[in-house]
């Protein structure tokens, strides 16, 4: 399928990427407007955000005076969402009529905030019951609690949303300063992706509202605090669920760092996957279930792993994984005829997604802040050879790389 998909991309002058990617007598329309800003992103040369800032910023800009932008979407037949992570936040629709009316809502979204004195303190009460639902979930406690083991005191440790303290420190003042100063058009994309005529889409964004910043503040990365030794707490809930970290600290960026996350994806997926002997083993140990997943993370300046689920046996849980995650394990089991074949599963995962506007378009969106085209990546896939796998196994499969945080359920 992505042989037949077609790009077509424009800077414009004031430094936004516009790209299309058509397909003729497709129903649907998926649009996506992303700024290169999240939830880490707290740090810059003038001083340190309220954490969360990036979340509530998503929250604020749909509400305009007088009305919501989700209504406007829903009045010209679009559904639309938007999503905070760590270093991203998007903006999307998808509609079967009138592209270019949510074309326009989608550019109004992102361009003219209407934060106030009264509306984001009415925010502040939502957005906290958001964060107080979420302490009560397991799998959201589980993960604040690794990535504070993975990287302690960073921002990335924080929740997306923030803290019920944060929230407190967030006005309309700094909301519109954190803005201006990330949603500039030079630190955005924009991706369409369906039946839609590219000259008309780049005429419609040109003469659009996007602001410019004429000295940008530069981003400000921590310095990483060593690896936290582990941890455990108790908790209302009738079985353990445990998690497994591994940081992987380098300086690779854009093409390097993307390719990276494929051989990390594909080292998991050889030692930990559904087909592996190791899966096969854990389940007959009665150490994992169902819930047992594994994530791989590659973001600038993060790359990391956290393998999880619910486990009658914690510690074993633990002592299984480190034994096996390693350089020599990896070696014993991974043969040319399984790299092919894990190799061919990643190609086809790529290729099935080209079924699918929002995958195409939230993928494309992502990439083009590291550098590289999605319609190429099947050609960086492809380009990995065993040996690399190999050589990052035995580089960041450690004990020291590795740390872990057990929820056990409470005595009471």
């Amino acid at each position: 399928m992505t042989e037949n998909l077609e790009k077509q991309t424009k800077r414009l002058a004031n430094g936004l990427q516009v790209s299309v990617v058509p397909m003729s007598g497709f129903n649907q329309v998926y649009g996506l407007a992303m700024a290169n800003f999240g939830s880490v992103d707290t740090k810059t040369e003038k001083g340190t955000l309220p954490s969360g800032i990036a979340h509530f910023i998503e929250h604020k800009l749909f509400a305009k005076p007088g009305y919501d932008v989700s209504e406007k979407f829903a009045e010209y037949g679009a559904n639309s969402n938007a999503y905070t992570s760590y270093t991203k936040t998007a903006y999307l629709f998808q509609t079967l009529e009138n592209p270019y009316d949510n074309l326009r809502i989608l550019l109004d979204l992102v361009q003219n905030p209407n934060f106030t004195a009264e509306n984001v303190a009415s925010e502040r009460g939502i957005i906290d019951q958001e964060i107080q639902m979420y302490l009560d979930m397991p799998e959201w406690v589980l993960e604040q609690r690794i990535l504070g083991q993975l990287y302690p005191n960073d921002p990335i440790a924080e929740d997306i949303a923030g803290s019920s303290k944060s929230l407190q420190e967030i006005n309309h003042e700094n909301l519109l300063e954190t803005y201006r100063q990330n949603y500039r058009p030079d630190n955005m994309d924009l991706v369409l992706v369906g039946d839609v005529d590219f000259e008309k889409v780049v005429s419609i964004v040109e003469n659009s509202n996007f602001h410019t910043v004429e000295k940008p503040l530069k981003k400000v990365f921590n310095q990483f605090a060593p690896i936290g030794a582990g941890g455990s707490e108790e908790m209302d809930i009738s079985q353990a669920r445990s998690a497994y970290g591994i940081r992987i600290d380098t300086d690779m960026t854009g093409y390097d760092l993307v390719k990276k996350q494929f051989e990390l994806n594909m080292i998991m997926e050889t030692l930990i996957g559904e087909s592996s002997t190791n899966y096969q083993e854990m389940s007959k140990l009665n150490l994992i279930d169902d819930s047992f997943s594994y994530n791989v993370v590659a973001e600038n300046n993060y790359c990391f792993i956290i393998i999880s689920g619910s486990t009658n046996n914690p510690k074993q849980f633990q002592e299984y994984l480190r034994n096996h995650l390693s350089y020599k394990s990896l070696k014993n089991v991974l043969t040319d005829a399984k790299f092919e074949r894990i190799k061919r599963d990643a190609i086809g995962s790529y290729l099935f997604a080209q079924n699918s506007p929002e995958a195409i378009a939230n993928q494309m969106a992502e990439l083009y802040f590291y550098d590289v085209d999605y319609l190429q990546l099947i050609h960086m896939i492809d380009s990995i050879k065993q040996d690399d796998v190999l050589n990052i196994a035995q580089k960041f499969l450690k004990g020291d790389n590795c740390t872990y945080y057990n929820l056990l359920p409470n005595r009471k």
